[in-house]
């Protein structure tokens, strides 16, 4: 979503993408794609923490802002907008709202990590615009339209063609979700309003299909009249209304029937659309549907060692040892790596000003290839070098220090002291990510091929290590092959 931002915000993401990864119809976003990436990220952090590759608080937090200025309403009735595409100049379309993305599980997420956010007025709107519109459109069905009108007036279906099919005001392909999403809510929250919904629903498909699932049609006018062209079963009609069924209304049998519905017909007989909507309900039916924010967000205590307190971590990292059958001497690393910080701060100095890197065993510590305050580290830019062609090359974001002397103690520059090291280049990739690379030649790597850690430090002194300008790496598998040793 971050390599597809609409025109309008920048954690938003444009809602139609072709295969070749480019944007298709306009570079705009959809709320309901919106909603679920956000909350996405919600839950991630809490299924995952947020300490790896990727900050999933961070991300999330800073979508949060995108999302309440551009998918929902100002001012005191935050309904959610039909993308960040509408705007108060376009009033038809300011004034309307898709019921599908109406989340009111995912807003109370949003409220926790939020509680300043427009997400608790929104959840009491959106069950104020259901209740109005099933008590005055649909008082026999509890049927949903696709679109809504005057959300915060007096809300009403939109007419036939109002932005997407004839059907924009029954209950087709987007209102079809709405028992799903309505459902899921009831089911973390045990909210009055959303059994009130769902049970019209619910009830009403209960009596109409006579308790049989396969009668469910695809799509229908409020007042329950199939609309023309939909007397064939979809998942995307089906599956949803599992989640309803756990309101309770219709009762166990018509719950039962539903499961039984969804989980006979193959997804080869749907498209992607309806066997999306079909796990997604699953998930919820079985039980396995949770609420980001009832689960407590587990702290960042990052890895640390002689080298390295509090700094980052090596999410992902590939070595190459050529030549690591005896004779030692002879062997050549290559190595590249991906160094995170949780604290930007810690990565924010200049990539030039030196390194320390160590591979030591991961099961006894020793070390297997060390440039460190214990032997010779990296030196800076600034710093003395043993020969006029060891020197650092700097570019915007990217730094590449090349020894060409085999010395790095200056004044001593005594023979050998680079340890074989030829190169390193640092590249920035973010304001928490350094991708690092290291060539070596004629180096000793003594090793039985056990699984390897790595650590590197952002600067040449002990100091640099200690203020959190590093980064570990978890244990990390090596295997043979060939003359080679892998680790990845």
């Amino acid at each position: 979503y971050r390599e597809h931002p609409t025109a309008f915000h920048d954690r938003l993401m444009s809602w139609y993408q072709k295969r070749s990864c480019t944007d298709a119809e306009g570079n705009d976003s959809a709320t309901d794609g919106d909603l679920d990436i956000a909350y996405a990220l919600l839950l991630a952090d809490r299924q995952w923490g947020s300490c790896g590759a990727v900050d999933y608080a961070s991300e999330a937090a800073a979508m949060l802002g995108d999302l309440a200025d551009g998918d929902f309403a100002s001012g005191a009735a935050p309904y959610p907008l039909l993308g960040d595409w509408v705007s108060p100049a376009n009033p038809t379309y300011y004034a309307a709202t898709r019921t599908s993305d109406f989340m009111p599980g995912h807003l109370r997420a949003f409220a926790a990590n939020d509680p300043a956010g427009p997400w608790l007025a929104a959840v009491d709107l959106e069950y104020a615009i259901v209740a109005a519109v099933q008590n005055t459109y649909s008082p026999a069905t509890g049927l949903l339209p696709d679109f809504v009108i005057d959300p915060a007036g007096a809300p009403a279906p939109a007419s036939p063609n109002f932005l997407e099919a004839p059907t924009d005001g029954t209950y087709s392909y987007n209102a079809c979700r709405d028992p799903w999403r309505l459902g899921v809510d009831y089911l973390v929250s045990g909210d009055s309003r959303a059994k009130a919904a769902l049970d019209r629903i619910s009830s009403w498909f209960s009596a109409a299909t006579a308790g049989d699932p396969s009668a469910i049609g695809a799509g229908y006018a409020l007042d329950g009249t199939p609309t023309p062209g939909t007397d064939y079963s979809s998942m995307a009609f089906v599956a949803p209304l599992g989640v309803a069924a756990m309101a309770g209304a219709a009762g166990q049998p018509w719950l039962d029937a539903l499961w039984s519905r969804i989980t006979e017909v193959p997804i080869e007989a749907e498209g992607y659309y309806e066997n999306t909507l079909k796990l997604l309900s699953m998930i919820a039916i079985s039980g396995n549907w949770w609420s980001p924010e009832v689960v407590a967000p587990a702290p960042c205590t990052p890895p640390g060692n002689t080298l390295c307190t509090g700094g980052g971590y090596i999410p992902a990292a590939l070595a190459k040892i050529a030549k690591w059958e005896p004779p030692a001497g002879d062997e050549r690393i290559k190595l590249r790596a991906s160094l995170f910080f949780p604290n930007p701060a810690a990565a924010a100095g200049s990539l030039s000003s030196g390194g320390q890197i160590r591979i030591e065993d991961a099961a006894v510590g020793t070390p297997l290839f060390d440039l460190t305050v214990a032997t010779t580290p990296i030196p800076g830019e600034t710093s003395a070098s043993c020969d006029a062609r060891d020197r650092w090359k700097l570019r915007p974001g990217k730094a590449v220090y090349v020894n060409k002397s085999g010395a790095l103690d200056w004044p001593a520059c005594t023979p050998g002291s680079a340890r074989g090291l030829a190169k390193v280049v640092l590249r920035r990739r973010s304001s928490r990510d350094i991708d690092v690379k290291i060539v070596t030649r004629s180096t000793s790597f003594s090793h039985t091929g056990g699984a390897v850690r790595i650590t590197f430090v952002l600067g040449p002194a002990a100091e640099d290590g200690n203020a959190g300008a590093c980064a570990i790496s978890a244990p990390i598998s090596c295997q043979p092959r060939g003359r080679s040793l892998r680790c990845f």
